[in-house]
């Protein structure tokens, strides 16, 4: 079983024993009862039985429960809470007998776990318990005495949530009523457990201190003797009160035991805390004992009162007070002046220690529980007591702790007027004590919260609880009292000394900001004794913040503090509601108390007013206006006046007093701070706000409502600025409807104000540059006429009617439309557009009825198109802010009249305005854009509205799932009807069936060249907005979009994903389309698309409407959320429904038409040719419709139900079969998108019974034609085939004049091309397509004319051109599908042919004006001699049905000679074509050169050497190559930097062929360098591809330049930087291949050339920068990720997704370029990289730092070592090197090669295994068998092994040949170098020949420079004697 020294498992205390075992064996075979016992626990745990077979009791118990319950033994905490959970879990899931089995041996496990050192295992215990007790219910009772004890002190458990789950499963057992008698059942149990471990158990032996440490046993002694103390308590509270009565003798024994009041002085707070716990829990319920253990009791209690530990002062305080409230005669227990009183005063002084809220609040009951013996007379005791009471106050914790402050004021207060109360009289001693308390204790507390240096005193209840003292002895002073002598005493003392106090505040010097806090101060306290309440809060600071309407006021943030435009709070209204209550219905005279109060007002103010005017204090005259808005009385302006005026008449009455104050005093004041307001002086705006707060003041003491409304006019009329209209208006909102100034609002003077500032500011924000003028006040203006038009409290406008209406017009009036003149500065017209949208949309939100008014309608209507329109940039927030207003005035509309659509109103005026702008300006899609997204914004704002009403129409019921007829007929209104898509589609450009005719997607017997006259087929028709506008509105109108559209981000383009509600069909249907178009076009150039858009994305326009509906008119909205998203389906049927079944399927059906078109006119294959979104039209708007459209597209189509598809086919069929073109490829793409739909519904309809069956076709027309063409790729292989056959027998039957016809042999000859390429097998048809390609052969052996060989195709019929290309795919299609089946005639046909179209080819481009049928005929030419020569060249040496013998050399010797004389100049002609020509050619012309450039690839080698160049050699060009490689290399190569993607790859797949050849010819430069012995010799590969290499490498890491290791770069596909990056990349790749053509000696010398230029770590540097994250070829991706790859687990490894390291990139000339090619093509380069050059990889690999070798190891060793190293070993295995004396395995598995040496009688054996990263870690070379070698001569070869394969540039196998030709030499007899101890160099491979004159030892030659180099001496390295 294992040694003894191993680890032997945790817990196992003792070895295995055999012995043991067989003792336990043979007592079970004698029959003894067994029991398997824990040992892990001490003691005899031996209750859990054993599995013994049928035993009676042990049988019952569960095998898992027994289980279980062996595991809850472990010590190890880990498999103990496991087997807790699992036991609970098997309690709940087991039925209730197995449970109750298991039931007899829980109470001693659970005994233990419960109180368990780790707290998850007591916690998961009562949750394993509570299932325990669910289950068993009754059945626990013959258990529970075991189980309450402990259960009762798991309920009192120190942790939390362990005690929660106790006392949870305690209530799942008994119910409340219940739970007293449970406990009463089991009450000598709990009591007898409890006292057990107060006095018996110790810390040792509650624990094993064996195997716990001593910090785990203390905290478990601590834990149980505090939850067991916790348990008395808890016992005693549950059980009723004769129980405890009955326990009285058990209580005294606990109470009486020594051991227990140990625990009063123990260390830990908590079993203190719990002891005073358990006596006030005495007190309580046993008094009398608590009473008989008075001695014991009230010194533990008394005498601890300075104990401030947080967990001892709640419990402390609480025994306390129920020890002086139940032992009577405690005091004489205690000594009060020397244990109590002393520890009183620490408590009071140190303010508790930061137990002041749980101790303060008991300081008065204590106080009225001393007895008057103890206090004594005089003031002494209550000195000392407040005097501590007041160092605690002015302690720092207090200060800065808002509860403990309060708490320590209170008690203070409390206490002092206790102490007032309780002293009261008129003998001597009271007298003195009162005037101790009221000087010396309360006004220094009073003055010192005035002064806020000093303390913090203003923000806790003093001053509301100084009020309510005053309340207090003012009531008490009354004559009826019999104590109102002292009180008014009191009240006289208090006055004389608080008047005085307040005054010295007033006078005080200091900052203005001190000064202004302790002016507040004293105004807070005046205004708490004004208005004393009963119910005090601790007062918090308040600072007031107000927010800025728009993010454009940022620079407006210095006002923002001091802007009376801020609208008040529902709790600011309240408050000064309240202020106003309380003020309104009290008389201010009387409320002043009768004089003390009103004289120390007027006093204040005086002084107050008087400061502020001779030095112009801010802080004072706050202080004036809170002055005389709590206190507005006449008198207080009486006294104010008298002291400003010098002239004041004592017998003017207070009236006149009035109206002159604000004439001499406050009318002046006011207009000289609005002047000053203008110039924008500091702290204006405060003064303006206080002295309107003073006005209002004045106005309530006016009597008469003309007499109030008379001031305020006049303000308003002597101000100039706005300021003061501004707070008049703002403090005027914040009034209740009953106050005079709310009726002000609506009256002449302010509307005529407010009026003319709209019209001054539309004025100078609209006008032109030149005479603009900025209104310093302009943002205050703004928002002051936001404020006027909004409503009240009671939904009523502030405004008058008529001055709303005109204040509208105005803005109407001057809002920016089309053809409008702006103004010239954006910021500004910005500005002010975004004030007028937040005036307008306060004005919609906020006032009922606001629609009502006529001007509104227009301005609504105005504010929608300048949003919708798209023509004014505006910025983000202003576009958020145009979009919510008139959503919101929209919702309005709706709610006011109801939604009913006017022929003049907003909804028929803005569909009118709609239809006219899509057709202006369709060039910028921006524009459509934008009308679309805000249709969809009004169609979803509608319906939101509408559902709203509806809503509250019927009830709760709700609406209908459907759309509200008034939405539908909307949108009938936005839709264009069948005539108006017919005139439409009439205006487009036919130019695109070009694109379709030449990707033989469609047959045309002709198509005339566009006349020059003709605008740019580029150009975008009427037809794509009007489409993607209607695209985009119904496809995304649906429920879930209501509330989804505020999922939209400004930044995110469709293209990464729908942000809106998606519903299944659509969500199918977009997957399936992107898998359907990753053979056209990657996820990648898609997006690339999205990025050529620049700064235009989709939902630039789709702002967010979350604020809208967050508005209260659309608060409800959002509730119906979570149900709607289920009536989408039900809200599609309705609109169909609503727009007709027809309307809606022909809106489908156009836009897929449009969708067809603009595919066409943009040059994007239909039929699986690779994307052709080409440079030059990258980022036209063609090309933006054609991205705008499929998103537009795709929701439309999944809004079709499943029953009308077949109507929607049926209808798109027979548009196709009458119309053709683009009907055509309409009703082809909407198949297809059926056959996905009904895959899902397990329906389908077949494509031939949707055109009639095939009878249909059986005369064709072009119509019909194009029908077919379409539908052939849809059929079944069946139908394929009987197409293909009906077809071919038209062409074998067709007679010669029908040959050029659609309904003869050319239409017959494209459904066959089709057929051909859309079928999957053609064993059937093999005989019928012979016969046609016979009939081919005999047309032209007929008549030579039908065929154009040889001649000028611009002169020929355009049919007859037509017939020849559709011939030609004819050709190409059989060849490329039953090429092998050819015999020699069928060849030589095919290839004549071919020779003879070229011919016709080179005749006919050689004209500067080349036709569009010449053009593709040509292209058709190029594309067969592609197709034959691919063919050819895949099947050269291929095994299987073999070819005619001499096919391959008739095509070398012969045919290609003839047809790449005409391919080959035509694309030299192209790559020397300038950039500028390359990016204007037309779509005919680029497909062209793409299928030149497809062609040339294939061009023999001697064919391309042979080619005659145009001479291009470089003087001075170092070369070996021969003049006309090297003419071919100077024009191949710069052609890999011409920006045209076809021509760059076409010159690289040339390149590539002749790279491994050109080595050879610098091996005569070895031979010279070893005869001039140089060091070490150095080659550079060719010049002209270094040259490019250096050009991009450039270009290359300045585009890198910002991006590091590791980082992805994102190069745009297409763009110069794109195309740069992809020569770099195929130039390194050209120099990889060269590199490995070269043998090793020729390596070591180019490798030499790359290590000085650094060019390799460059390369390195750069890949890391282009390589994705993840190297996972796409389709591999996608099929990985959809589960496709792995049908099953045990295949699951082979289908895993292949890297980009596993397969070279396609490189198509065809193709489009792409970000994951070019990361593809980087990964191949690394691949290459590290597979030719390893060495100077892993040189560079060491020199990096730590994250870039890391980065570079870890995705080395996941993608590249394992294939690599995978590579390497099969070319080990399949090597054609024979070898005399060596053999080579290699071990795939392993990663291992052996290479075995035999000489004569020696035999050695040499195992190489590659590391994991290879080959950047080192080779691990080890010894195998060796025979007849020495060792020291052994450790030389492998360590030479070593240095090979660490430094030499290639492959495994090339080490071990340079290694055997070492040994080799060895053995001949040459010596090694005694530098590096090698035969063989290892870098340049060469011999040791360089000789020392004096040992005649003899060394390589750059071992020797090396060595001079390094040791600075020309010494011999052996003898040491001169060189």
């Amino acid at each position: 079983m294992g040694g003894k020294n191993k680890q032997r498992t945790k817990g196992n205390v003792r070895p295995s024993s055999s012995g043991r075992m067989a003792e336990l064996m043979s007592r079970v075979s004698s029959g003894e009862s067994g029991f398997v016992g824990f040992g892990a626990m001490s003691g005899d745990l031996g209750y859990v039985p054993a599995a013994q077979g049928t035993e009676d009791i042990d049988a019952s118990v569960d095998p898992e429960f027994r289980m279980v319950l062996r595991k809850l033994s472990k010590r190890d905490v880990t498999t103990k809470l496991k087997a807790i959970q699992e036991f609970g879990s098997l309690c709940k899931e087991r039925s209730e007998e197995a449970v109750k089995g298991a039931l007899p041996y829980w109470p001693r496990l659970y005994n233990r776990i419960a109180v368990d050192h780790d707290r998850r295992v007591r916690e998961a215990s009562q949750v394993a318990f509570q299932q325990l007790v669910l289950k068993v219910g009754r059945s626990l009772a013959p258990h529970l005495k075991h189980l309450m004890g402990i259960w009762l002190l798991s309920q009192c458990d120190t942790y939390v949530p362990s005690a929660d789950a106790a006392r949870l499963a305690f209530s799942s057992a008994f119910p409340q009523n219940k739970q007293a008698e449970a406990l009463v059942f089991c009450k000598h149990e709990v009591l007898t457990h409890i006292q057990d471990n107060l006095f018996k158990q110790t810390p040792q032996t509650m624990s094993d201190p064996k195997t716990t440490s001593p910090e785990e046993v203390e905290a478990m002694y601590q834990r149980v003797v505090t939850a067991s103390l916790m348990a008395i308590k808890l016992f005693m509270n549950i059980i009723p009160a004769s129980e405890n009565m009955d326990l009285t003798d058990t209580y005294a024994r606990l109470l009486g035991n020594d051991k227990l009041w140990k625990f009063s002085k123990h260390k830990s707070p908590q079993i203190r805390g719990a002891l005073y716990s358990v006596i006030a829990a005495f007190c309580v319920h046993a008094p009398e004992v608590a009473r008989r253990e008075a001695p014991r009791v009230c010194p533990s209690v008394l005498g601890n009162l300075d104990d401030s530990d947080p967990a001892v002062c709640p419990h402390l305080w609480e025994a306390v007070l129920h020890v002086i409230s139940t032992i009577e005669d405690c005091w004489q227990h205690v000594n009060p002046r020397k244990s109590v009183l002393p520890k009183l005063w620490i408590v009071l002084r140190t303010a508790g220690k930061g137990s002041g809220t749980a101790i303060f609040p008991n300081i008065l009951p204590l106080l009225s529980k001393i007895p008057a013996d103890i206090i004594g007379t005089g003031i002494g005791f209550y000195q000392e007591f407040f005097n501590n009471l007041k160092m605690g106050l002015s302690s720092e914790h207090v200060q800065y702790n808002s509860r403990e402050r309060g708490a320590v004021v209170s008690a203070f207060m409390e206490c002092l007027r206790y102490c007032l109360v309780n002293n009261t009289g008129d003998d001597g001693e009271k007298l003195v004590i009162q005037n101790h308390l009221v000087l010396d204790q309360l006004m220094p507390v009073v003055e010192a919260s005035l002064v806020e240096h000093k303390s913090r005193l203003s923000t806790s209840p003093l001053h509301p609880m100084v009020a309510d003292l005053i309340s207090y002895m003012d009531k008490r002073s009354q004559p009826d009292s019999d104590t109102h002598h002292t009180y008014q005493r009191l009240l006289t003392l208090l006055w004389r000394n608080l008047g005085p106090v307040c005054s010295a505040q007033l006078k005080m010097e200091g900052d203005s900001k001190t000064v202004h806090q302790v002016l507040n101060n004293v105004a807070s306290l005046l205004e708490c004794i004004r208005t004393p309440s009963t119910k005090h809060k601790l007062a918090k600071r308040t600072s007031r913040v107000t927010f800025s309407i728009s993010d454009d006021h940022a620079h407006h943030g210095a006002r923002l503090k001091t802007s009376p435009l801020h609208r008040p709070s529902s709790g600011e209204s309240s408050g000064t509601e309240s202020e106003r209550t309380s003020v309104s219905t009290n008389d201010p005279e009387a409320a002043l108390k009768d004089g003390p109060m009103l004289e120390l007002v007027c006093s204040l103010s005086k002084s107050a007013l008087k400061i502020t005017k001779e030095e112009n204090s801010l802080p004072h005259l706050t202080f004036l206006a809170r002055m005389v808005k709590a206190f507005p009385c006449r008198h207080i302006f009486t006294e104010l006046f008298k002291m400003d005026s010098k002239d004041g008449k004592e017998e003017d009455s207070q009236e006149e007093v009035v109206q002159e104050f604000f004439s001499v005093v406050l009318l002046p004041w006011l207009q000289k701070e609005d002047a000053v307001v203008a110039t924008e002086t500091e702290m204006s705006g405060q003064t303006m706000e206080h002295l309107v707060t003073i006005l209002f003041a004045l106005v309530e003491c006016c009597e008469g409502q003309e007499q109030k409304f008379k001031l305020v006019d006049t303000v308003i009329q002597e101000c100039n600025g706005i300021q003061a209209v501004q707070w008049i208006v703002q403090k005027g909102v914040a009034v209740s409807d009953s106050h005079p100034m709310h009726k002000w609002l609506r009256s002449e003077t302010l509307g005529s104000r407010l009026l003319s500032l709209a019209q001054q500011l539309c004025s100078d924000s609209f006008r032109q540059q030149g005479e603009q003028h900025e209104t310093a006040d302009s943002e205050d203006s703004w928002d002051l006429l936001s404020l006027c038009l909004s409503t009240g409290d009671d939904n009523e406008s502030l405004l008058a009617p008529e001055y709303q209406e005109k204040i509208l017009q105005t803005f109407q009036q001057a809002l920016p439309r089309d053809g409008h003149q702006l103004s010239e500065d954006p910021a500004q017209l910005h500005k002010c557009v975004g004030f007028i949208c937040d005036v307008a949309n306060s004005f919609f939100s906020s006032v009922p009825g606001c629609l009502l008014v006529p001007s509104s309608e227009d301005l609504l209507l105005t504010l929608f198109q300048i949003g919708a329109s798209g023509q004014h940039k505006w910025k983000d927030p202003v576009k958020t802010k145009l979009h919510e207003t008139w959503c919101s005035g929209v919702q309005a509309l709706i709610t006011d009249r109801g939604g009913l659509l006017n022929e003049e109103g907003f909804f028929c005026k803005a569909a009118r305005w709609i239809k006219q702008s899509l057709t202006q300006n369709q060039g910028h899609l921006e524009h459509v854009q934008s009308l679309a997204s805000a249709s969809l914004s009004l169609v979803t704002t509608m319906v939101a509205a509408l559902a709203e009403v509806d809503t509250g129409l019927e009830g709760e019921g709700g609406a209908p799932p459907g759309l509200n007829p008034t939405v539908v007929e909307f949108v009938r209104l936005l839709v264009p009807s069948k005539e108006e898509w017919e005139t439409l589609r009439e205006a487009v450009s036919q130019q695109w069936s070009q694109a379709r005719m030449l990707d033989a997607s469609l047959y045309f017997s002709a198509i005339p060249d566009p006349p020059q006259s003709e605008s740019d087929p580029a150009a975008v028709p009427d037809l794509l907005p009007v489409a993607i506008f209607v695209g985009r509105l119904l496809g995304n109108l649906q429920r879930g979009n209501i509330f989804a559209m505020s999922c939209f981000s400004n930044k995110v383009l469709f293209s990464t994903g729908s942000s809106f509600s998606e519903s299944e069909d659509f969500r199918d249907s977009r997957c399936s389309e992107s898998s359907e178009r990753v053979s056209e076009c990657s996820d990648e150039s898609r997006n690339s698309l999205s990025l050529d858009l620049k700064e235009f994305h989709l939902s630039d326009h789709m702002t967010s409407i979350s604020e809208f509906h967050a508005s209260p008119r659309t608060s409800r909205m959002s509730s119906g959320e979570s149900s709607a998203r289920s009536d989408d389906k039900a809200l599609g049927a309705s609109l169909r429904d609503g727009l007709g079944g027809e309307l809606y399927l022909d809106v489908v059906l156009e836009v897929v038409y449009v969708w067809e078109w603009c595919n066409a006119a943009t040059g994007k294959g239909h039929t699986g040719y690779q994307g052709v979104l080409h440079q030059p039209h990258r980022g036209s708007p063609l090309l933006m419709g054609l991205e705008l459209l499929y998103y537009a597209l795709l929701p439309l189509l999944s809004k079709v139900q499943h029953e009308d598809w077949e109507q929607l086919l049926s209808r798109a069929a027979k548009r196709s079969l009458e119309q053709g073109g683009l009907w055509a490829l309409s009703f082809g793409y909407l198949y297809n998108r059926y056959r996905r739909h009904s895959k899902r519904k397990q329906q389908k309809t077949d494509v031939l019974q949707l055109c009639g069956g095939l009878d249909r076709f059986s005369e064709l027309d072009q119509a019909s034609l194009h029908t077919l063409q379409t539908i052939v790729p849809l059929l079944t292989q069946d139908d394929t085939t009987l197409v293909l056959e009906v077809h071919a027998a038209k062409v074998l039957s067709c007679q010669r004049e029908d040959i050029n016809k659609v309904s003869g042999g050319v239409g017959a000859l494209a459904v066959l091309s089709k057929c051909l390429g859309h079928s999957s097998s053609l064993s059937s048809s093999w005989e019928v397509l012979m016969s046609v390609l016979n009939e081919l052969a005999a047309w032209r052996e007929g008549d030579e004319d039908i065929f154009l060989f040889n001649c000028h195709t611009g002169e020929s019929p355009a049919d007859q051109v037509t017939t020849n290309i559709e011939a030609m795919r004819f050709l190409g299609s059989l060849v490329e599908k039953a090429g092998v089946n050819f015999t020699q005639e069928n060849w030589d046909f095919v290839l004549c042919s071919l020779v003879a179209f070229l011919q016709s080819c080179s005749e006919s481009l050689g004209e500067d004006d080349v036709s569009f049928l010449t053009t593709a005929f040509a292209m058709e030419s190029f594309n067969l001699l592609s197709t034959v020569a691919d063919f050819l060249a895949s099947h050269r040496g291929k095994k299987g049905k073999e070819l005619p013998g001499n096919l391959f050399t008739e095509w070398n010797e012969f045919f290609s000679e003839g047809a790449y004389s005409v391919v080959l100049p035509m694309f030299m002609k192209l790559a020397d074509t300038s950039k500028d020509q390359l990016k204007s050619l037309p779509l005919p012309s680029r497909r062209l050169l793409e299928a030149t450039c497809a062609a040339v690839v294939h061009v023999p080698e001697d064919v391309l050497q042979a080619h005659p160049l145009e001479a291009r050699l470089v003087a001075g060009q170092p070369s070996q190559l021969p003049d006309r490689l090297q003419m071919l290399l100077n024009h191949l190569c710069p052609v890999l930097l011409v920006e045209n993607r076809a021509l760059q790859l076409a010159a690289f797949k040339l390149l590539l062929r002749l790279m491994p050849s050109l080595a050879s010819y610098d091996e005569g430069l070895i031979t010279e360098g070893e005869k001039e012995e140089k060091e070490e010799v150095t080659l550079s590969p060719p010049a002209a591809l270094l040259d490019v290499l250096e050009m991009t490498s450039t270009y290359v890491e300045v585009i890198l330049a910002e991006v590091t290791a590791g980082e992805c770069a994102v190069i745009q596909p297409g763009s110069e930087a794109h195309h740069f990056t992809m020569a770099y990349l195929l130039a390194w790749k050209l120099l990889l291949t060269f590199f490995r053509g070269a043998n090793s000696e020729l390596r070591a010398a180019y490798s030499s050339h790359l290590r000085e230029s650094k060019s390799v770590q460059l390369l390195l540097l750069n890949l890391f920068r282009l390589m994705p994250s993840k190297p996972i070829l796409m389709v591999e991706r996608q099929r990985h990720e959809s589960g496709k790859g792995s049908p099953s687990r045990q295949h699951a490894k082979s289908h895993q997704p292949k890297s980009m390291f596993e397969k070279e990139p396609g490189l198509d000339v065809k193709g489009e370029p792409s970000s994951p090619e070019m990361q593809h093509l980087a990964c191949m380069v690394y691949y290459n990289t590290l597979e030719d050059l390893p060495a100077m990889v892993r040189q560079w690999w060491n020199s990096q730092d730590k994250r870039v070798s890391t980065l570079v190891e870890r995705l080395t060793s996941k993608f590249v070592s394992p294939v690599l190293c995978a590579a390497e070993i099969q070319a080990v295995q399949n090597t054609q090197h024979s070898f005399d004396n060596m053999t080579v395995k290699g071990r795939p598995a392993a990663r291992e090669v052996v290479a075995t040496y035999t000489v004569d009688e020696v035999s050695m054996e040499l195992v190489v295994q590659l590391p994991v990263n290879h080959p950047l870690g080192t080779v691990n070379v080890e010894s195998g068998k060796r025979v007849g070698v020495a060792s020291a001569q052994w450790r030389n070869w492998m360590l030479q092994m070593t240095t090979f394969l660490s430094h030499q540039n290639g492959s495994i196998m090339d080490g071990l040949i340079l290694w055997k030709k070492n040994v080799d030499k060895r053995f001949e007899g040459v010596e090694d170098c005694m530098v590096c101890y090698s035969v063989i160099h290892g870098s340049n491979c060469q011999l040791p020949k360089l000789s020392c004159k004096t040992c005649k030892k003899k060394f390589h030659s750059a071992c020797l420079y090396k060595w001079f180099s390094t040791s600075n001496q020309s010494t011999c390295p052996l003898c040491r004697n001169l060189w």
